[in-house]
């Protein structure tokens, strides 16, 4: 945990950022990775053999690639076309093979996951209908997501010593903000639990969308939809391709934190919270990846 000096503006809230782009494949997603792998060979479902699959723009993508492939498992990812090269490379680089999805429509500044995923998560339903011994993570509406981040929202309350007035983070597919809004809920149930999406989102969780029209739950709903319905979310809130960018290059350069633009976008609006509640509190976030992933284009992305 990091607390913020140089890029927080005087007379408002202090600002901690859980620095998980350290996470040994670069971002927050190996939590979830080790979480949903181990369940699902507890239950049997995954089996020695099989191959794993999943839908991702990145991140998941490389997490269930380094922890799928040191467990002994093949790996394929689908994800869709226009996200940086570099996130092919990295996951190629630990065994797994990148299935690029071609998408209708082209992709212009930041990213919504939760979107732009439907056709890669089409093509995961299908290679696991047709296809024996294949598992799906499934991290949009796996329970273990949301499980593994419990437990980060529960090391956030040990390094604080309980002390959380409000937690800030971006929503791909909801199970960081839903998992750690829970376990800080269990114990400080009046801490403010605020969300940031892409501006570019084409049907806008701050506008009241839960899923994108037309899908069915075997492709979309999932976490989004449980934890928006929970009413455990207190806002969410838009935050554009230039602002996350301008923050995420801050963070680089004045505090020394080599990671992604989405944490640009986390700490960008986690300053606007720390306004609102003004000083003495205690605004948290966290820096989801490394930089590594964005170094031939800077692009907000959940």
């Amino acid at each position: 945990m990091v607390k913020l000096r140089k890029v927080v503006p005087r007379g408002v809230s202090d600002i901690f950022v859980k620095a998980e782009y350290l996470n040994p494949s670069g971002s927050l997603k190996d939590r979830i990775a080790l979480e949903m792998i181990r369940d699902a060979e507890a239950r049997g479902d995954l089996k020695p053999g099989y191959t794993i699959i999943e839908a991702s723009t990145g991140n998941t993508g490389t997490a269930l690639s380094f922890v799928g492939t040191q467990l002994g498992y093949k790996v394929e990812i689908y994800m869709p076309e226009g996200m940086t090269p570099e996130r092919i490379r990295i996951m190629e680089s630990y065994g797994a093979k990148v299935h690029q999805v071609k998408l209708e429509g082209s992709i212009e500044g930041s990213v919504a996951g939760a979107e732009v995923e439907i056709d890669t998560r089409v093509k995961c339903l299908e290679v696991e209908r047709s296809t024996p011994r294949t598992w799906w993570a499934r991290q949009f509406s796996n329970p273990s997501n949301t499980k593994a981040h419990i437990k980060t929202g529960r090391e956030i309350l040990e390094q604080l010593d309980g002390k959380v007035d409000a937690f800030v983070a971006s929503i791909g597919v909801g199970g960081t903000l839903y998992g750690v809004a829970k376990a800080l809920r269990e114990r400080l149930p009046d801490a403010l639990i605020v969300g940031a999406e892409p501006a570019s989102a084409q049907y806008p969780l701050s506008e009241g969308y839960t899923r994108v029209p037309g899908t069915g739950d075997d492709v979309c709903g999932g976490i989004i939809e449980e934890m928006l319905n929970s009413g455990m979310v207190d806002r969410v809130e838009k935050v554009g391709n230039r602002e996350a960018i301008a923050m995420s290059d801050r963070l680089v350069r004045e505090e020394g934190l080599f990671c992604g633009i989405s944490s640009g976008a986390n700490v960008h609006l986690a300053v606007e919270v720390a306004r609102q509640l003004g000083p003495g509190r205690n605004v948290v976030t966290v820096l989801p990846d490394h930089r590594d992933r964005y170094l031939s284009e800077k692009k907000y992305t959940t």
